[in-house]
């Protein structure tokens, strides 16, 4: 199959070929996906070329959307051109599970799902699991999969759009009964939930003004899984420096046992994450 960068090469002027887009992300399946695109200004005026071109090289894409700019707002979403219309709600298949998902509504990223897995891969049955910031709950499906005898996962959402498809998954993936979804703010709610075995904070951009929280709330000896950006030059640095003033604030011994750059976010900035065991004495 050509790429995208053979397909449309034809069609605009050789001195922006190197400004063509290498990647896309695609959400959905074969019963309809939606492509998501970044295209830098140079191309301009052959945006709806490139989008007719994803298109023709993806017979289940129903849509193609340009993404603008940095995620913004209170729910931490991008802004999306229109190059194809059609329907973006899509059914994403994933392994052995399914995310029903907007992702003009709601903040969704195929690119995690290796991260997804890797952190199902750690948890242990009757572990009882917070997470907040769920989003449409694809952490609590992929860990609850791979794991059918975690007790609880303690799902929280602000986005009304995301919580609803997050229950939406929930009966999807028929996982009633083990996830308990909560509509409101992670700051408010996450305190409820003390001594839980395991805390997953996968916002990268402000995860770190819940990282207190979260570490009161896991059980001595349990794990919080902290999401930060990190640079080329220094990945986990700041992260680090993050975990070590609030353990010694707390008086917590907590010990970084895993470290993992996610995927890159921008240009020479990383999506990291650090696993921390957290010791209270």
């Amino acid at each position: 199959m050509p790429t995208l960068k053979e397909v449309v090469k034809p069609l605009i002027p050789r001195e922006l070929w190197d400004k063509i887009p290498r990647s896309f992300d695609i959400i959905g399946s074969r019963s309809g996906a939606v492509a998501i695109i970044e295209i830098p200004p140079e191309l301009e005026n052959y945006k709806f070329v490139i989008g007719d071109a994803i298109i023709k090289l993806n017979r289940h894409v129903r849509a193609v959307l340009r993404r603008v700019g940095a995620r913004e707002g209170e729910f931490r979403l991008y802004k999306y051109e229109v190059l194809v219309p059609g329907p973006t709600e899509v059914i994403h298949k994933e392994s052995n599970y399914l995310i029903k998902v907007d992702p003009t509504k709601t903040y969704f990223s195929p690119r995690d799902q290796g991260d997804r897995e890797d952190i199902a891969r750690q948890v242990m049955p009757n572990e009882v699991i917070l997470y907040p910031f769920a989003g449409v709950g694809p952490y609590a499906v992929a860990v609850l999969k791979r794991q059918p005898l975690v007790r609880l996962v303690i799902a929280i959402e602000l986005n009304e759009y995301a919580y609803y498809y997050m229950l939406d998954n929930i009966k999807l993936n028929r996982l009633e009964g083990k996830v308990l979804p909560l509509l409101g703010d992670a700051a408010k709610l996450m305190g409820l939930f003390c001594g839980v075995d395991r805390v997953i904070l996968t916002l990268p951009l402000g995860a770190h003004r819940f990282l207190k929280q979260a570490l009161m709330c896991v059980r001595d000896g349990g794990i919080v899984h902290f999401y930060h950006l990190g640079t080329e030059e220094n990945l986990y640095g700041e992260a680090e420096g993050l975990v070590r003033n609030y353990c010694s604030e707390l008086g917590f011994e907590c010990q970084v046992i895993s470290r993992r750059v996610v995927r890159d976010y921008a240009p020479y900035v990383y999506k990291v994450r650090l696993d921390i065991k957290v010791g209270k004495f």
